[in-house]
C-alpha cells in the first residue's frame, strides 16, 4: 500500500466513479484502475462493489476509507 493508492483510492470512492477520480488527480483512468487493482491484491479483499454504474464500497472499503482519511 502506498499514498497514490490511498489517494486514488479516497478519490473514487468520494467521486463514485474512476473517470471522476481520474480528472481530479490529472491521470488516466487506467492508471487509477491499476492503483485500485493493487490496493485490493494487498488487502485481498475486494474495496469496491462494481456491480452498478457507481462504484459503491465495500464494508472492508468502509473501513480502509476511515483509515485513509
Amino acid at each position: 500500500m502506498n499514498f497514490k493508492q490511498l489517494e486514488a483510492f479516497v478519490q473514487v470512492a468520494r467521486s463514485g466513479t474512476v473517470s471522476a477520480a481520474a480528472a481530479r488527480l490529472n491521470t488516466t483512468q487506467p492508471a487509477i484502475s491499476m492503483r485500485l487493482k493493487d490496493l485490493e491484491h494487498s488487502f485481498r479483499s475486494n474495496l469496491f462493489d462494481r456491480s452498478a454504474r457507481k462504484i459503491r464500497l465495500t464494508p472492508v472499503g468502509h473501513e480502509l476509507l476511515e483509515y485513509a482519511e
